[in-house]
């Protein structure tokens, strides 16, 4: 089943756009911590991925160390957003947990503050790299769990919204 309509990639805040083709070469996979080597123009990758939210369809990868957060947006989502409509699964999020463990390094945010989808929270050090954590939702910042130079885990909560 081909469906030539065109998806919206977010990456790192960069916006690009594919279209499926020949979906009968395309296999999708659940995510594996392990490292994956991939051909790119003959040039091989080594890739992983760091963190999924299927729900939300947001996505960390690494490729050859360099990390990426990836947003997809499929036609729906593309008609959602020219409409300024929000959709009901980008609402009911009221916390924003660690994707990795790691250290905070920096909280760009205080409670009350409104943020929208998108804006910089946090900034984690994790394997030696720093990973900037957005706020996948508009909201307001209820509560925070966490300051600079703690330790967290995958999955501990960072911080709530309101």
């Amino acid at each position: 089943m081909v469906n030539n309509q065109p998806f919206l990639l977010d990456v790192n805040a960069g916006q690009y756009t594919f279209q499926l083709i020949d979906s009968d070469n395309i296999t999708l996979n659940n995510y594996d911590v392990n490292n994956q080597i991939i051909l790119d123009n003959n040039k091989s990758k080594l890739v992983s991925v760091k963190w999924v939210d299927h729900e939300l369809k947001r996505y960390q990868i690494q490729i050859d160390g360099r990390t990426y957060q990836v947003q997809i947006s499929d036609v729906v989502d593309q008609q959602i957003q020219k409409m300024n409509l929000k959709s009901k699964r980008s609402n009911h999020l009221k916390e924003l947990r660690a994707p990795m463990p790691g250290l905070v390094r920096q909280v760009n945010i205080n409670v009350g503050d409104q943020v929208d989808s998108g804006d910089s929270l946090f900034i984690l050090e994790a394997m030696k790299m720093e990973n900037l954590l957005k706020s996948p939702v508009n909201g307001i910042v209820s509560e925070i769990f966490v300051k600079p130079g703690e330790s967290v885990e995958k999955n501990q909560i960072l911080l709530s919204f309101s």
